[in-house]
């Protein structure tokens, strides 16, 4: 089984489940080029109605039979997934829908205290699916209201302050990319325009193959070469764990009393095992706090390696 952890919500697949798309507040997993899954979420504010979400699901499902259904009318494994989001603090609302040559399951599931809304719905091709379908269901979590929020995807894992939101993220065969924002106001809105006005990045990178990107070149020259808003390379420091730098990239008088001079704290190293390059770097005009910065570093690792 796989496990995803993305933008506050997590769930256990099948591993031979993949991704097929990732937004900042879905996913969607196929097998064998078929679509199995669906997820959206999102965080309201104030009243939530069942009956108004059930409704614009009708409205999405063109041309199929849409239809709110009771626990007791759902499959038993299906039944028993539901129990299991209840007592998680969860409430939820099974549908059903159908279209020729496939019909599908699914739930809209709500947590108060959070206020976390989602949506999620399985396509039904065998007996089997029904099945497979619940577990995935009863392994949905969330990880909202703490300090900090893990994230998960594609072989890698970190954590994050729950002051960053998520702004923008790639993941291109040798190359991830998953980039938070945070304002210097710490107003957060559901859209932070990356990179206005104050504030700071945080940029989780994963590189590989290690062996091929060094063969030619020592890590610090590279990643000086490679990583943005890392600083020259005498600035950077090597020592047995990688490299790390701390440094002002932009300051002048009036940028120090405005309050807008540019710093960057970084740090990259070799994994142990999986042949990847890692890197972590926090940018803009603040920097993060000298205690909690190390600690983002160590959440971020290949998952394997937790695992060895």
């Amino acid at each position: 089984m796989a496990d995803y952890i993305w933008n506050g919500v997590g769930i256990v697949t099948p591993d031979s489940w993949e991704p097929t798309a990732i937004e900042r507040d879905g996913l969607t997993f196929a097998e064998n080029g078929l679509p199995m899954c669906e997820f959206k979420w999102n965080r309201v504010r104030g009243s939530f109605s069942f009956e108004k979400h059930i409704k614009k699901i009708t409205k999405g499902h063109k041309g199929a039979s849409v239809s709110g259904v009771s626990d007791a009318e759902t499959p038993p494994a299906w039944h028993d997934a539901v129990k299991k989001l209840t007592a998680s603090g969860f409430r939820s609302h099974s549908f059903i829908w159908k279209i020729p040559g496939v019909r599908g399951i699914g739930a809209v599931v709500y947590h108060s205290g959070t206020g976390l809304a989602a949506l999620v719905q399985f396509f039904i091709r065998a007996a089997s699916d029904e099945d497979q379908a619940a577990k995935v269901l009863a392994s949905f979590r969330e990880y909202f209201g703490g300090k900090s929020l893990p994230w998960a995807m594609f072989g890698v894992t970190a954590r994050v302050p729950a002051s960053f939101v998520l702004d923008t993220f790639s993941f291109q065969p040798g190359h991830y990319r998953v980039q938070y924002w945070r304002p210097r106001s710490g107003k957060m809105a559901d859209r932070v325009p990356p990179g206005k006005g104050p504030g700071t990045q945080l940029v989780f990178e994963r590189f590989a193959p290690a062996s091929v990107l060094l063969r030619s070149t020592s890590l610090a020259k590279w990643i000086a070469e490679t990583v943005t808003d890392s600083p020259d390379v005498a600035v950077l420091q090597t020592d047995g764990h990688g490299v790390r730098w701390d440094a002002v990239l932009k300051t002048s008088l009036l940028r120090t009393v405005m309050r807008r001079e540019s710093f960057s704290q970084g740090r990259a190293w070799q994994t142990d095992s999986g042949n990847a390059i890692l890197s972590v770097c926090a940018s803009g005009t603040d920097s993060v706090p000298t205690i909690l910065f190390p600690e983002i570093c160590e959440s971020y690792a290949l998952i394997q390696e937790e695992t060895d």
